[in-house]
């Protein structure tokens, strides 16, 4: 692994900065997408040459952040989200995930994520995965509803290490709207359970891992956004507030037109359509073991570059369909591509 140079950084410091407040996030968001910014050569001058050492990075071997999911079953059917509208199922292979985190330990990928559009802990294999990460000397994070983190499962993963985050998604402050946009979970218990895991983690020894509480902006609760904020900033390490997607045109209930105070996650015809970072930095092995380079793609299925079932990690990632699309991205050509080009999300080079 090569060092990091200064300027990234003071990248890497300046969005830690950002990222712990939820009001900082929403105004950097207002100015990276800024028509007149965007613009500008210094700004396009900034992504392409970011961009390029990203390409150069991968050419000289630098493995991905990995993304596996363990399952794509989930427990909830949450209003935002396209397991709301259709029947999606699917746990992968134990045998597979073995050979996906050797492969990954060898390559040099120190920690992994374990979930991508299930819920992690309805699989009745978790822990014993979560053994399999720590035996091959790897660290891990996941997302989850917070629904199946009993005390006892908790006090496991503690005591097991190597967990470094989580990020909770709690769509809904009060009961009414919580449990309106997260059915069938009950308010009293997910918040019950994060409150009781907070205490675990204060009371344990060793390392813990780092908390985050998300919600996506939704117009049911738009209006409590504010004392959502209020009460879980004291309590976790970081309380973030996202922008409404309908995950490539896949989810139908979608109020995608009619923007949430500005906060819907799209851009309008009129910014660049950016080359974006994913292709070069992401990997999402799906629970058939399937492969996509971007978290959008969750819902659709179609932005395939890859099977793990019959290639391995590394050859899907520096192969013909990592490249082409890398090589359409950085040459200014995502509008062309029948998947990236209808994509409304321009993530930022920071």
């Amino acid at each position: 692994m090569t060092s990091a140079s200064p300027s990234g950084g003071l990248l890497a410091r300046a969005r830690r900065l950002v990222a712990s407040s939820p009001a900082a996030v929403a105004l950097a968001k207002r100015v990276y997408r800024s028509p007149r910014l965007q613009r500008t050569p210094a700004f396009r001058s900034f992504v392409r040459t970011r961009a390029a050492r990203a390409d150069a990075a991968v050419r000289a071997g630098a493995p991905p952040q990995l993304w596996l999911e363990t399952v794509l079953t989930c427990n909830a059917r949450c209003s935002m989200c396209v397991h709301s509208e259709r029947k999606m199922v699917g746990v992968m292979d134990m045998d597979l995930f073995r050979r996906l985190v050797d492969e990954a330990s060898a390559w040099g990928v120190d920690s992994v994520c374990l979930s991508i559009y299930g819920e992690p802990m309805v699989d009745r294999r978790w822990l014993e995965r979560l053994q399999y990460v720590r035996m091959a000397g790897m660290t891990y994070n996941f997302f989850s509803n917070a629904s199946m983190l009993t005390p006892e499962l908790a006090a496991a993963m503690l005591e097991l290490g190597g967990w470094t985050d989580v990020n909770f998604s709690v769509n809904g402050f009060s009961k009414a709207v919580y449990e309106a946009v997260m059915p069938p979970l009950a308010r009293e218990r997910v918040y019950g359970n994060i409150e009781r895991f907070l205490e675990l983690r204060r009371a344990h020894a060793g390392a813990v891992p780092r908390v985050t509480v998300s919600c996506v902006t939704l117009a049911e609760n738009v209006d409590e956004l504010p004392e959502f904020v209020r009460y879980w900033r004291p309590r976790v390490d970081r309380v973030s507030i996202a922008d409404r997607t309908d995950w490539l045109g896949e989810l139908k209930k979608t109020d995608r037109a009619v923007p949430v105070r500005g906060r819907l996650r799209v851009m309008d015809d009129s910014q660049w359509q950016t080359p974006c970072p994913a292709p070069w930095h992401k990997m999402y092995v799906y629970a058939d073991g399937r492969v996509s380079p971007c978290c959008e793609d969750a819902a659709l299925r179609q932005l395939i570059l890859g099977d793990t079932n019959v290639h391995t990690l590394r050859q899907i990632y520096h192969g013909p369909g990592y490249t082409a699309l890398r090589e359409q991205h950085l040459h200014d050509r995502r509008g062309q591509h029948r998947i990236c080009g209808g994509c409304r999300v321009n993530p930022p080079w920071i």
